[in-house]
């Protein structure tokens, strides 16, 4: 057999039911030349025993002597990697068949991108489609083709962090090259790369098709980080450090203070903690701008919400329509 081209690394821990969709996707990969690893991170149930009754020999499992968290174990799988790309299979998403193939050869295409990554679409815990409205608005983005144009990638990321993370497959010098993921990051460490990986000097390629199903459950990692405000905390840091990199690699005009970003995911939280009857956790939310975000206690849309919140029921039938014009149209910093 010739030596593999792609490794499909796992980073796993308490991955119950949802592995195994995953693996048998990935088993069912028509690139055929792929290195199949799982490295679990102090799991508590019987994945690993799950993973190895579903892919046998073909799986190669290793186990971290303590957990590493989120972005130690994405690091240590990155570091496990031989073969010249590789991809961060997310251990509760769905793969399609063309995935690898299809990535690999836009990879090839393109010698100076150091990632490529396709369109997703979310499927609930059972499996089921959701109709998400923020897949919808990432859809926005993928209007244009940006092609090489790397300042033109970064200012597309710095209004919206449209690349879904188990999509992407890396070129492994790229990420050799760029350094680690942040391990103090939990949510954001994954836009944090993006930035990084371009002005480290390595293109994107977006391939279109949509060749990955992702997962949105009440256990997934991006729930919690939204319940307890972090998520928030770590994109303003994000941001910042990326508004120093932008202007410092000329790939940021000056003109591009703030980022709309953290904005929308903030105000669609926000209405989703209202839509539920929890004007605590809205409130908090909204709190949270006041304190950290001033320049976003301005914007517009943000006093929009801030004067519908307090009128009840109205202000909610009120939101939920400026929410639907919002993902439609693109509003909020898309374009510009």
């Amino acid at each position: 057999m010739p030596a593999p081209s792609v490794t499909l690394a796992i980073p796993c821990r308490d991955a119950g039911p949802f592995l195994r969709p995953l693996l048998v996707s990935l088993l069912a990969q028509s690139q055929k030349d792929c290195r199949l690893l799982l490295v679990d991170d102090g799991s508590r149930d019987d994945s690993v025993a799950l993973a190895r009754a579903v892919a046998g020999e073909r799986l190669e499992i290793h186990r971290n002597p303590t957990p590493l968290g989120i972005g130690g174990n994405w690091n240590r799988c990155a570091s496990l990697v031989t073969t010249p790309f590789f991809c961060l299979a997310h251990q509760d998403d769905v793969y399609a068949p063309g995935y690898v193939a299809t990535l690999l050869e836009a990879l090839e295409r393109r010698p100076d991108a150091g990632i490529a990554h396709c369109r997703a679409r979310a499927i609930d815990a059972s499996g089921a489609p959701i109709a998400s409205p923020a897949e919808r608005f990432k859809d926005h983005f993928w209007r244009h083709t940006l092609g090489t144009d790397r300042a033109a990638h970064f200012v597309r990321l710095w209004r919206g962090n449209f690349v879904c993370c188990p999509t992407v497959l890396y070129r492994t010098d790229a990420v050799r090259a760029t350094g680690p993921f942040r391990h103090d990051l939990r949510f954001a460490l994954d836009w944090d790369y993006w930035f990084r990986l371009l002005g480290a000097g390595h293109g994107v390629v977006d391939v279109p098709e949509v060749l990955v199903q992702y997962r949105r459950h009440p256990a997934a990692a991006t729930h919690t980080a939204n319940a307890d405000g972090s998520r928030f905390a770590e994109e303003l840091a994000v941001l910042a450090a990326a508004h120093e990199q932008g202007l410092a690699t000329g790939l940021l005009a000056p003109t591009e203070r703030w980022s709309p970003a953290m904005r929308n995911n903030l105000l669609e939280e926000t209405y989703r903690d209202l839509a539920r009857g929890d004007r605590g956790a809205a409130a908090a939310k909204l709190r949270f701008v006041r304190e950290h975000a001033p320049e976003l206690w301005r914007d517009r849309y943000v006093r929009i919400v801030r004067a519908l919140v307090p009128l009840g029921a109205p202000g909610r039938a009120t939101l939920r329509l400026c929410r639907h014009l919002a993902v439609r149209f693109g509003l909020g910093g898309v374009a510009g």
